[in-house]
């Protein structure tokens, strides 16, 4: 075996390999697991003929570039992470893939660190995770190089959901637009990019049903209405053919978080974030007994894990089940 210890004080592997080196390190494995992966390693190069004296060069950008082609082909909003391509690319260089190890993952995790939430390290560390495991199904590398980076740690902070009472004082302070686009979030549980790329077209009055397409999974939802929901948007002036329209310049909303924060800024209401109504709507209909699995579809959730964080049992709900074994 050609497992060594690197100064860093990670183990990793060396060896050769038809005239070439191939060279790995991996943070948090012991000297046995990586002695392993080497085995693997090596088992695959001759399973799959992966012959690196015969094999082009990859670097970075060429990655980079397959993933963005695959993102148009797979995303409503291809270039939504384009930051993190792009500060990754900056920092580490036009590296040839084979040479980029797990520390040059480390190096942007402590670039990013301080500056935004763990959290949203984590799903910057998911782009580029991804952009590799692309390059692997396309056969121009062999080894993740985020394989042994582990995501951070996350303190989650008490759920926030909207109560009815706080949702009354919101809707008070809104102008007419704003109370349809928070009651279209909280009757449909859809997505902002979603809701404000609703369509006149896709709303069916008669039928009483909806259809959101602009979708994070590129699936389209069909929903039915509720009778508030209805009745709100058909009170709405038709300005263009996007539901939600400004007045004032006759084009569709795109971004409403500064105006949502000033309404609940002056509602008094503690502070929630849009998205938190999407959350809203999962634990209400959780609180009334719909299944999770309900919830999942209605909400687009590709994994049911998402979906059950969304949700949460009222302590009331819990002392009701308590009690209803008492009647068993």
């Amino acid at each position: 075996m050609s497992v060594f210890k690197h100064k860093n004080g990670y183990y990793g592997y060396n060896f050769m390999y038809k005239g070439k080196r191939y060279c790995k390190t991996f943070k948090g494995f012991s000297k046995d697991e990586v002695a392993q992966f080497e085995v693997v390693h090596k088992a695959e190069l001759v399973k799959r003929g992966y012959d690196i004296t015969q094999k082009k060069d990859y670097y970075l950008d060429e990655l980079i570039a397959d993933y963005k082609e695959y993102r148009k082909a797979h995303y409503t909003r291809p270039d939504e992470f384009d930051y993190v391509i792009d500060k990754f690319y900056k920092l580490i260089g036009n590296k040839n893939v084979e040479q980029i190890i797990a520390s040059d993952i480390e190096k942007y995790i402590a670039l990013r660190l301080n500056k935004v939430k763990n959290s949203s390290i984590n799903r910057e560390l998911d782009i580029i995770r991804r952009i590799f495991s692309l390059g692997i199904e396309n056969k121009k590398l062999f080894v993740n190089p985020c394989l042994s980076v582990k995501d951070l740690r996350i303190e989650n902070p008490p759920e926030r959901y909207l109560t009815k009472e706080e949702e009354k004082a919101l809707l008070a302070v809104c102008n007419p637009i704003m109370q349809a686009i928070i009651i279209t979030a909280l009757h449909t549980g859809g997505r902002e990019n979603e809701i404000l790329s609703l369509k006149w077209e896709d709303i069916f009055f008669k039928e009483g049903y909806l259809i959101l397409r602009n979708t994070k999974n590129n699936r389209p939802r069909k929903l039915k209405m509720t009778p508030t929901l209805k009745n709100v948007l058909a009170l709405l002036p038709r300005l263009s053919e996007y539901v939600f329209t400004s007045p004032e310049t006759g084009t569709r909303y795109k971004d409403i978080h500064s105006t949502f924060d000033r309404a609940v800024k002056r509602s008094k209401i503690p502070h929630i974030t849009f998205h938190k109504l999407r959350h809203t709507t999962a634990s209400r209909l959780n609180e009334m007994g719909i299944d999770i699995v309900t919830i999942q579809k209605m909400l687009d959730h590709s994994d049911i894990k998402t979906t059950m964080r969304y949700t949460h049992n009222a302590k009331s709900s819990i002392d009701n089940a308590i009690m209803a074994l008492d009647k068993y």
